[in-house]
């Protein structure tokens, strides 16, 4: 089956960038195989029923200034290059202002009653890479994927793969990993894509998902939605899909780890999620 065309999100200064869509099913999330860390246990069914769109490609470094202006934050420059040293929190306030240029209100705030967009101020956009940070659910813009919804775009969604990797049983044919990154990231969508079409999300750069991070899956939501707890404001967010610096094992689609939302390593970037289209 040929796999849906992308959806083109054009920016008002012409800028554009395709977004997968993704249909509703449901998916074993995790891994209790001999080469899963425990921190990918138990293996536990989700369900996702709702289509929801995801970047064919992390977000890059022309994608970056095409939103933000100003420098570029990426260690190794490159346009076609997924933009790196970008904290959980800079994501954030970059959905904020991808949303403002597409037409959707704020999906991040800074106050639990969804009145102050998080990094807005009285004189313009602030990087401040700290909390506390809110998501309104009803607010249907760009986001952060949620981890479950990560990987279920990453096993191929209803095509449901049982791959190791993203579309493949072969790192190499799909991911930028220690083996053979030169020590560095690549541009996107030089290796092959997945089931649905969707490049490097095994290695190049490790992708932040919405949720708290959690060291086991028991009690996580099943319904596709991320793992957040109000508590944890300022604790490690999850990221997925390992990185250039990695061995294989990380770049697994199964593979998970949390790191500090503050933290701006040059093999950390992320990758958009949207559910509603404009109409």
């Amino acid at each position: 089956m040929t796999p849906k065309p992308p959806y083109q999100q054009r920016l008002p200064n012409g800028f554009s960038f395709p977004m997968i869509p993704v249909g509703h099913g449901s998916f074993s999330m995790g891994s209790d195989a001999e080469e899963a860390f425990g921190v990918e246990s138990p293996v536990h069914s989700a369900t996702i029923d709702y289509l929801f769109y995801i970047g064919q490609f992390p977000v890059t470094q022309d994608l970056w200034l095409a939103v933000m202006g100003g420098e570029n934050p990426s260690y190794f420059k490159g346009g076609r290059r997924p933009v790196e040293r970008v904290s959980w929190y800079d994501a954030a306030v970059f959905c904020n202002v991808l949303n403002a240029q597409c037409g959707y209100e704020p999906v991040y705030f800074s106050d639990p009653a969804f009145r102050q967009p998080y990094g807005q101020t009285q004189t313009g956009i602030a990087l401040n890479n700290e909390g506390p940070v809110y998501r309104n659910p009803a607010a249907p813009g760009y986001r952060l994927p949620s981890e479950a919804e990560w990987e279920y775009a990453a096993r191929g969604g209803p095509r449901g793969s049982k791959a190791l990797y993203t579309g493949s049983d072969v790192l190499d044919e799909v991911g930028w990993y220690y083996d053979n990154s030169h020590g560095e990231t690549k541009p996107v969508g030089l290796k092959l894509p997945n089931e649905l079409d969707i490049f490097d999300m095994s290695g190049n750069v490790w992708e932040w998902c919405e949720d708290h991070w959690h060291s086991k899956y028991d009690d996580a939501p099943d319904d596709g939605s991320a793992w957040v707890d109000a508590e944890k404001q300022g604790d490690s967010r999850v990221r997925r899909g390992g990185s250039w610096i990695n061995f294989a094992q990380f770049c697994r689609s199964s593979s998970r780890s949390g790191y500090a939302p503050t933290s701006r390593p040059i093999d950390v970037g992320f990758r958009l999620v949207l559910v509603s289209l404009p109409v």
